[in-house]
C-alpha cells in the first residue's frame, strides 16, 4: 500500500459526543502523563441460524487437533485455540538472531461461517530455525484497507529489529477483517449474522497461524491500526484469556455508530465498548499510540479518555500512552511500529520448562 494512503477514521456522525466533549478530551490528549464473549454475541449456530447474545461466556472455543500452520503455511484448520496452557507461564527465554529478512507467505484461512468465503491471511515468519517456537503477533487493519497493506508498512521494520535491532523474533499474522454485507466490520460479529469477524478471527484465523503449537495468552498478542486498534482492545477485552498484551495505533474505543454492526440493542453495543469494560483489562499490558497530525482530534481525544479510564480502574494494568508525530497513514504505523516491538518483547512470556528450540 501506498505509504500515503488512509486507513479508517470514523465517520463524522456524532450523535453521542457534544463538541464541549471532543474539546475537552483534546485537551486532556495534549496533558496526559504516559502511565506506567459476545453481547453482540459471540454468534452461536442455532437451528441452522446466528443466534446473538449478549454474554461471550454462553459459547467457549472448542479444542481440536491442530495443524502448523506457522510451520507449515499450506495447512489450515478450523479447530479453535485450546485456551490456556496447563502449565504457568515464566519469563521468555533468550531466542536466536534471525539470519537476514523473514518470510511472509499468504494462507488461505476457511470460515466456519459457511456464508463466508476463504480470506487471506499474511504470515511473517522471522528467519530463525523452523523449530524455533515464537510468540505470535496478529496485526489487524483498518478500513479501507487490507491485510497485505498493513503487512508491507512493517515488514522491512521487522527485519531490521531482528536481525540487527536487537529485538528477539516473533511471527506476525495479518488477517483479513474486510466485510461483505458491512464496510466497517470493527472486528466483530454482526447482529444480522452477515459478517461474524469476531469468530472467524478466535474460531478460525488463530488456529489456523499456531497450528499444532497454540500459543498460551502470554506468547500471543494483537495490535491494529485505526479500526484494527479498536479490534485490538475489543478482542482482548471480550477475550482475556486468550491474549496478556494488546497495541492501538491511531485506534478508538467507542462505535460512534453502531447501528451498522450492533443495530440498536444498547446491551449489545456496551458489550462490545471497550471504554466501558476496562475492568476486564486487568493484568494486561496496554500501549496507545495516536498521532500528532491527525484532523481529527477525537481520534487521540479517544485514546487519552480510555487510558485515564484504565488508569482509574486500579486494576494493575501495565499502560503505556503516548502521542508520536505524523497523520492518519500507514506512514504512522510504519514509525511507530519500533515502538511496538519493543513493547510486545518486553511483557512476552514463555511456558514453565520450555526452551527455545523446543517444537510443539
Amino acid at each position: 500500500m501506498a505509504a500515503s494512503a488512509r486507513g479508517h477514521r470514523r465517520a463524522p456522525k456524532r450523535s453521542r459526543r457534544s463538541p464541549l466533549r471532543a474539546v475537552a478530551l483534546f485537551v486532556i490528549s495534549t496533558a496526559l502523563v504516559v502511565g506506567s464473549g459476545v453481547a453482540f454475541g459471540y454468534a452461536t449456530h442455532h437451528l441452522g441460524k446466528h443466534q446473538v447474545t449478549d454474554d461471550a461466556s454462553v459459547v467457549a472455543p472448542p479444542t481440536g487437533p491442530l495443524s502448523d500452520a506457522t510451520d507449515d503455511p499450506s495447512a489450515t484448520t478450523n479447530s479453535a485455540p485450546g485456551g490456556k496452557p496447563s502449565v504457568p507461564a515464566s519469563p521468555r527465554p533468550s531466542l536466536p538472531k534471525a539470519t537476514g529478512p523473514g518470510k511472509v507467505t499468504e494462507l488461505k484461512v476457511a470460515s466456519s461461517d459457511d456464508d463466508w468465503p476463504s480470506r487471506p491471511v499474511f504470515v511473517y515468519r522471522p528467519a530463525v530455525p523452523a523449530n524455533v517456537v515464537l510468540p505470535v503477533v496478529y496485526l489487524l487493519h483498518g478500513v479501507p484497507g487490507e491485510p497485505d497493506r498493513i503487512m508491507d508498512a512493517v515488514k522491512a521494520v521487522l527485519d531490521k529489529a531482528f536481525t540487527s535491532g536487537g529485538e528477539q523474533p516473533f511471527i506476525v499474522a495479518a488477517p483479513t477483517g474486510e466485510g461483505t454485507a458491512h464496510n466497517d466490520t470493527e472486528w466483530a460479529d454482526a447482529v444480522d449474522g452477515k459478517d461474524m469477524v469476531e469468530t472467524y478471527m478466535i474460531k478460525d484465523v488463530i488456529p489456523a497461524v499456531e497450528g499444532k503449537t497454540p500459543r498460551p495468552a502470554g506468547m500471543r498478542a494483537i495490535v491494529g491500526f485505526s479500526m484494527g486498534g479498536y479490534g485490538a482492545a475489543n478482542l482482548t477485552l471480550r477475550h482475556p484469556d486468550l491474549f496478556d498484551q494488546f497495541a492501538s495505533m491511531a485506534g478508538y474505543f467507542r462505535v460512534d455508530d453502531p447501528d451498522g454492526m450492533f443495530g440498536s440493542d444498547s446491551k449489545i453495543e456496551a458489550a462490545n465498548t471497550p471504554d466501558d469494560m476496562v475492568q476486564k483489562a486487568a493484568g494486561k499490558r496496554v500501549l496507545l499510540l495516536e498521532d500528532q497530525q491527525d484532523p481529527d482530534p477525537l481520534i487521540q481525544g479517544e485514546a487519552s479518555e480510555f487510558a485515564k479510564r484504565l488508569d482509574d480502574c486500579n486494576c494493575g494494568v501495565d499502560l503505556s500512552w503516548h502521542l508520536e508525530p505524523g497523520g492518519h497513514t500507514y506512514d504512522f504505523v510504519t514509525d511507530s511500529f519500533p515502538k511496538v516491538i519493543t513493547f510486545l518483547n518486553q511483557g512476552f512470556t514463555a511456558p514453565a520448562g520450555t526452551t527455545p528450540s523446543a517444537a510443539g
